[in-house]
């Protein structure tokens, strides 16, 4: 994986939790616009987030993990992706 994506793949994980800098958007924007593996990686983490979210409310209600735990589902989401 080459630097500038692997930073990319950092904050398309890292966008899920939190707002991103305007200067982390851009880079992450333009980015994505000329990456497809990139694009196609964080298209991948966000549905994989929607899923999650939507089984998590349908089946359990609504559950908040603590921040280890969300670690952990990000560092599993990102092996069993590669990205």
């Amino acid at each position: 994986m080459k630097h500038a994506c692997h930073q990319i793949s950092r904050l398309a994980s890292e966008s899920l939790d939190r707002k991103l800098s305007p200067w982390e958007r851009l880079r992450y924007h333009v980015h994505l616009a000329m990456c497809g593996n990139c694009k196609n990686c964080d298209n991948n983490l966000k549905l994989i987030r929607n899923a999650s979210e939507l089984i998590q409310k349908t089946r359990y209600g609504d559950i908040t993990l603590s921040d280890d735990q969300r670690e952990k589902m990000h560092q599993i989401l990102k092996e069993s992706t590669g990205c």
